[in-house]
């Protein structure tokens, strides 16, 4: 995930206090031309020098992304953004952006992560028990009051209900598989079950996600789209240890052979 954040160009991490300023932000698109409004021809020269063609096609103009949170108003964000003539003249010198909300963001067809449990289907009552989740970095192209939306979804976070009324996380552990042969090893993730029966393990993933309106800058959103993977059944079984006095190479019916 790291190297995939990496590669995004996302240095940006997805703490509480991230996500807790994120609801405060405003983000709004700033007309760099609007200084020049008395003066026709400077006007024009600034409004050329900034033409570029949005995603849909046509003719727009670059317009600053500036963000206002509490009292520190039109602070610049990113990259300048592309707009159609159209809008831009319809916002005049500021245009408020949608939010892509965390209910926009739910509305995604966000696939849940991998859940596994090994050893399953069955396990022993007082043996380490491992779980592990497999999850990937998802994008979507959607749209937003009439702009174009593209949003991306990160697993930062899981949570695990291992069925017997005990629970870990929200935690950033994802956990790991175990060498081949290896059981009954301890892992961040693993769980001992003091008691036999049928139990259900599930995973519920947390994704953050960034959207982009219309090419322009990624801007966070504002909490964490929890997913829940498909419960994953599990019995756990007691072992019994007895000692038996017989050679079973002299007597093989003798008892435990």
């Amino acid at each position: 995930m790291r190297q995939y954040l990496e590669d995004q160009g996302i240095d940006r991490p997805f703490s509480p206090e991230s996500i807790a300023r994120s609801r405060e932000q405003v983000f709004r698109l700033e007309n760099s031309c609007a200084r020049y409004r008395d003066d026709a021809a400077q006007f024009d020269d600034c409004t050329a020098e900034q033409s570029c063609t949005p995603e849909g096609g046509g003719t727009g103009v670059y317009m600053n992304v500036v963000v206002n949170q509490g009292t520190d108003l039109n602070t610049p964000w990113g990259e300048p953004m592309c707009v159609s003539t159209e809008q831009a003249e319809e916002g005049g010198e500021t245009i408020e952006l949608p939010t892509f909300t965390l209910e926009d963001f739910r509305t995604l067809a966000v696939a849940p992560a991998l859940s596994t449990v090994e050893p399953s289907p069955d396990t022993l009552k007082g043996m380490h028990t491992n779980v592990y989740a497999v999850a990937q970095p998802q994008q979507f192209a959607t749209e937003l009051g009439g702009f174009p939306v593209q949003v991306r979804a990160l697993p930062v976070q899981y949570a695990w209900n291992y069925g017997d009324g005990t629970s870990l996380g929200p935690t950033e552990l994802s956990g790991a598989p175990l060498a081949p042969g290896a059981w009954d090893e301890p892992t961040d993730t693993s769980h001992v079950y003091t008691r036999t029966g049928d139990f259900a393990v599930t995973l519920t993933t947390y994704f953050a996600g960034e959207y982009s309106i219309a090419g322009g800058p990624w801007l966070p959103v504002a909490g964490l789209n929890d997913v829940t993977s498909a419960p994953v059944p599990v019995s756990v079984w007691r072992s019994t240890v007895r000692n038996y006095a017989d050679d079973c190479l002299e007597n093989p019916q003798g008892a435990g052979c």
